[in-house]
């Protein structure tokens, strides 16, 4: 599978579809339309080759891919979402304690350089 020619935001639709259940619920949750959850429970479908979620009297149930998938896909999710939180909250004032260290480090090679 090429990641290139993925959608990788599918992801995000598959994680709330198996929370939620509900498709209708899901789209609340992302802020966007049924029809539009349901357009890319399409894709993802087609992408995996398989249903993922069957509609039953107690809502989408996941089949077992889906259920083979579920913790990868949380797991890729929270690396991405850590990943953006901690570079929003990155300031470089977060690197003086680091560049005094290193300035050290530095002075004192030089000195035995010398």
């Amino acid at each position: 599978m090429n990641l290139s020619d993925k959608d990788l935001n599918l992801f995000v639709v598959f994680d709330v579809i198996y929370t939620e259940r509900n498709l209708t619920k899901a789209g609340e949750v992302l802020g966007i339309t049924q029809p539009a959850v349901s357009n890319a429970l399409s894709r993802l479908r087609e992408n995996f080759n398989d249903e993922l979620f069957i509609r039953t009297s107690k809502g989408m149930a996941p089949t077992p891919v889906a259920e083979n998938m579920v913790n990868d896909i949380r797991q890729a999710l929270d690396l991405i979402r850590n990943s953006i939180t901690e570079s929003e909250s990155f300031t470089p004032r977060q690197l003086m304690p680091l560049s005094e260290f290193l300035l050290g480090i530095l002075l004192n090679i030089d000195c035995y350089q010398s």
